[in-house]
């Protein structure tokens, strides 16, 4: 048995060789695998710029209205100003998610969406934010809310860690962290997936195409309202040197409760005022200051509305966290930031391959 083996290989190879037809597509085999293959390497090294978490998003773009949407909505949220249950909004790891990546629609465009959007065309010395109200904000669901959701990277202090905590952002995507200031900002660091860095540093790598920027109640002892402002556009500038076509989302400082043991709301709301001047002075549509403060407080009072506080009167309650994303993703929709979203993951798909 044995020599019938060793004769059927002997002969097989003899017939091989002997016939140059087989070693040649051999070689042509090898060569176009070669070839197909030879630019992984490569790839590789770019992988900073493509994760796994980035090709999702790279691969949907903004739903198209609200009637498209409607099948994502959780079935307890409505469109009824006085009936929409803003807590019972599913957060980020939820099926609807899943489902949502493989949208092929386009942006939001109604005008009943983008009343006082800018066009994107529009040259940045004359952009100008659009004016809002937030009883109106939050009184529909926005179409885009899980594509905002999705992208966005969360960098500031233990208020903003909230939204990693309760659960609307991934690990991948917070950069927040108990008692973080500007002032101490270096002595903290992560590893969403490249290793340790600094928290800026990690901003950059995440590459992302939207970041909401909260922090500043730390800082509010040892800076002005305008130090602290002129500090935070630097952040801004940061992080724009980076990633050039990002849209940065800088949420004013919360509100605090009237009993609370650390500041007092009047403080707060002149820090938050220089804060909103030196950002609409870069007249930039990818820089958006957001007004979380006006968004929380009780206007009856101007003090943290007891529905959003925690227990200490400073920090935010879950549903403070939900409340917060209706109103910033239905802002969103008044500006340009969905198409400048789509467009930075198709210029980071194009640059990519």
């Amino acid at each position: 048995m044995k020599q019938k083996i060793k004769n059927f290989f002997r002969n097989f190879f003899i017939y091989f060789f002997d016939t140059p037809v087989f070693p040649s597509l051999v070689i042509i085999c090898s060569v176009f695998m070669l070839a197909v293959t030879a630019d992984e390497p490569v790839r590789a090294k770019h992988a900073y710029q493509m994760s796994a978490l980035q090709y999702a998003r790279s691969t949907s773009v903004p739903v198209s209205s609200a009637e498209s949407f409607s099948e994502l909505i959780p079935e307890s949220v409505t469109t009824s100003a006085t009936e929409i249950q803003i807590y019972d909004i599913v957060p980020y790891y939820t099926e609807e998610v899943t489902e949502f990546i493989t949208a092929t629609a386009v942006p939001e465009t109604s005008t009943a969406c983008v009343t006082s959007a800018v066009s994107t065309t529009t040259a940045a010395t004359e952009y100008q934010p659009p004016v809002y109200d937030y009883n109106s904000l939050v009184s529909t669901f926005s179409p885009n809310y899980y594509y905002y959701l999705d992208r966005m990277v969360v960098v500031g202090d233990s208020i903003a860690s909230g939204f990693n905590v309760c659960g609307y952002i991934p690990y991948e995507h917070n950069l927040a962290q108990e008692s973080m200031a500007i002032w101490n900002m270096d002595n903290y660091g992560f590893d969403i997936g490249g290793g340790y860095m600094g928290v800026l540093d990690a901003a950059a790598y995440a590459y992302s195409s939207l970041y909401y920027i909260s922090v500043g109640m730390n800082d509010i002892f040892g800076m002005t309202p305008d130090e602290y402002a002129w500090e935070m556009r630097s952040i801004v500038e940061y992080i724009q040197a980076c990633v050039p076509t990002a849209t940065i989302v800088v949420g004013a400082i919360t509100p605090v409760s009237a009993n609370n043991y650390y500041t007092t709301n009047d403080v707060l709301i002149q820090f938050n005022n220089a804060l909103e001047w030196v950002l609409n002075d870069m007249a930039d549509s990818h820089v958006i200051y957001f007004n979380a403060n006006d968004v929380l407080c009780d206007h009856s009072t101007m003090t943290l509305s007891w529905e959003f506080a925690g227990e200490d009167g400073l920090h935010l309650n879950a549903g403070a966290y939900s409340h917060l994303l209706n109103c910033l993703f239905n802002y969103l929709d008044m500006t340009p930031a969905a198409e400048q979203i789509q467009k930075h993951e198709e210029n980071l798909w194009a640059n990519w391959w």
